[in-house]
């Protein structure tokens, strides 16, 4: 699914979705899937197939809405999984050839009509192990007050973000949710969940999102 393919006639299948590449003629190839269609030369590239953020049409936030309220007790930590959309680029060298949306998508506001934003909606279950899903986050909570906190949702901040991946998988970096404030605060770390998964390019530091609503 994800990685690499030497140019030849073949089919890629992400998902629901089907990648058709046809050699036209020796070194000439067609990129079909379903109505986007591209040609070009191969140039002695190869095809990379990489998960992207779930950006849809420009949003920086994704908000994830749980389906179970968690609550972690004063100066513990709590380690959880969540599955999440994410998109899908082909780039042959540097050039994006397509991307496109696994999942269907949704929208909601984050915060008041006056001064919030618009932000990628998803709802997910909270794992205690990785679940079987093509996008995965992993979410670290930090509670070191003497207070109860309770949390349904989490907003991460996905512009420019670095992804992850398997050949079967697409991680965003580690989240880590800090409650130190009494505000929870999220941090894209940029760091890999787990050992053995490639980059999609180099991390760059994020800012810390202060969840206020």
């Amino acid at each position: 699914m994800f990685g690499e393919y030497k140019l030849r006639t073949q089919f890629i299948k992400i998902g629901p979705q089907k990648i058709h590449i046809v050699e036209e003629r020796p070194g000439v190839f067609k990129y079909r899937r379903g109505d986007v269609k591209v040609i070009f030369k191969a140039g002695g590239e190869r095809l990379r197939v990489i998960p992207g953020p779930a950006v849809g049409y420009g949003v920086k936030l994704l908000m994830i809405e749980f389906n179970e309220k968690v609550v972690v007790p004063p100066e513990e930590e709590m380690d959880f999984f969540l599955t999440a959309p994410v998109e899908v680029e082909v780039l042959l060298g540097s050039a994006p050839v397509d991307r496109f949306n696994i999942e269907r998508e949704k929208y909601a506001l984050y915060g008041t009509p006056e001064t919030g934003a618009i932000a990628r909606y998803w709802r997910s279950e909270l794992h205690t192990s990785e679940p079987d899903s093509l996008g995965v986050v992993r979410l670290h909570l930090v509670n070191m007050t003497r207070k109860w906190m309770e949390m349904d949702h989490v907003i991460m901040y996905l512009r420019d973000t670095v992804m992850y991946y398997s050949t079967e998988r697409a991680y965003y970096p580690l989240i880590t949710v800090d409650f130190k404030s009494g505000v929870p605060e999220v941090n894209n770390t940029g760091k890999p969940p787990a050992d053995g998964l490639t980059p999609t390019k180099e991390p760059l530091p994020l800012p810390n999102f202060l969840m206020r609503w």
